[in-house]
């Protein structure tokens, strides 16, 4: 096989493949902390999964309210719980966003219709302030 056939191959396999994965995580997006923050203000029936680990939780980053908490290494074990929101609106939360994500494709690969992470986890939606405008009064 020449170069020029190899690489043709290489190519097309790569887009292929990329094409695959789209499909895949078709109903899985990243948004912006602002997208979010609009998402939970306008549907308050929206679930917000956070995929943080216990240790991951601090007084300054702590969990957000109305969220529910399975850890990412849990989520293929638990994420039956959330069958409830198949075809509703998920909002997945972790430290950095890069957990967010693996769930987010995770949930996709299950059927979930509508899942979202944020981009740059509470870390980013932290630094933007929307973390004090969704504390609830104690």
């Amino acid at each position: 096989m020449c170069a020029a056939t190899a690489a043709a191959v290489a190519w097309l396999a790569c887009a292929t493949s990329r094409r695959v994965v789209a499909s895949l995580t078709a109903n899985c997006k990243e948004v912006q902390p602002g997208v979010a923050f609009e998402m939970m203000r306008d549907n308050r029936n929206i679930l917000l999964l956070d995929v943080r680990h216990d240790s991951e939780v601090t007084r300054e980053r702590p969990r957000l309210p109305r969220s529910r908490s399975i850890p990412l290494s849990e989520l293929p074990r638990r994420f039956r719980e959330l069958q409830a929101w198949q075809k509703d609106p998920i909002v997945i939360f972790s430290g950095d966003g890069a957990d967010a994500a693996s769930a987010c494709e995770f949930l996709a690969r299950q059927e979930f219709l509508y899942v979202s992470h944020v981009a740059g986890g509470v870390e980013a939606w932290a630094r933007r302030g929307f973390l004090r405008a969704l504390v609830e009064p104690e």
